[in-house]
């Protein structure tokens, strides 16, 4: 398992930047989300509902992102806007260098961001957000990487998860806390297709965010593919059911 080593926490700033904190070494908060856990367990509730629902909405036009080259697509709604591919690519330069989601677990062979946000911003991806960002990338891994690959590596991919990540978080000092975990579900698809889907909640700077992350490998074990869609607390409950919708529509297929 690739571990809590391959977390970068520079990747959750702000939404009015990126922050520039060094390695974890600040004493983690212990606060609670501010919601507290009656509230937190109806959040759960009504976002497990809106994934449920969400087949049956009506429907919209939406706007299909597509890697033909490494057969994987997603849709969002059409008020979504790209990212700068330049200041996307800086952005993951900067902050994904050290993670296994980055150079650290193999080259990114492609990626994209869309905001919700009416200015577009590479400011707002890996950061906390008050409107809806999806993230994605297909990854061809490195010998590392294929060799410790798990089901809890993909869990903390990005961000601790796993119990065992989140002590090691813990005890070196991590500056997020409050984690609240709402979906845990490992997904078997056709063409050998495999990985987990998290959708969690971490308190950064005050600020409760939730995460609904999708990680996929190809049969081979070559590729790993990375959905990830996030904002505030308020800004998920109430774009539920949009969200739901851009996750369910992650497709991957290949061999």
């Amino acid at each position: 398992m690739l571990g809590i080593s391959g977390v970068n926490p520079r990747i959750l700033g702000t939404r009015s930047g990126l922050s520039q904190a060094g390695p974890l070494g600040r004493r983690e908060r212990r606060r609670e989300l501010q919601l507290g856990r009656r509230k937190f367990h109806r959040l759960a509730g009504t976002l497990i509902a809106a994934a449920t629902l969400s087949a049956c909405s009506v429907a919209q036009n939406y706007t299909y992102v597509t890697d033909s080259g490494d057969s994987a697509y997603f849709k969002v709604p059409p008020a979504w806007k790209p990212v700068d591919q330049n200041l996307l690519a800086a952005a993951q330069a900067r902050l994904l260098g050290s993670s296994p989601a980055g150079a650290a677990g193999g080259p990114l062979t492609w990626s994209r961001a869309y905001d919700a946000s009416g200015q577009p911003s590479a400011s707002h991806v890996f950061a906390t957000a008050s409107q809806p960002v999806v993230y994605a990338s297909v990854q061809a891994m490195n010998t590392a990487q294929r060799a410790g690959l798990s089901f809890d590596s993909m869990r903390n991919l990005l961000l601790p998860v796993t119990s065992t990540a989140r002590q090691a978080a813990r005890q070196a000092g991590a500056t997020f806390s409050g984690f609240q975990s709402i979906v845990d579900q490992v997904i078997t698809g056709h063409d050998g297709v495999r990985g987990v889907n998290e959708l969690f909640g971490y308190e950064i700077g005050g600020v409760p965010e939730i995460f609904d992350q999708t990680v996929l490998t190809n049969s081979a074990t070559t590729k790993l593919y990375l959905l990830l869609v996030q904002c505030n607390q308020s800004c998920f409950i109430a774009h539920k059911s949009q969200i739901a919708t851009v996750v369910r529509s992650f497709t991957v297929r290949g061999s």
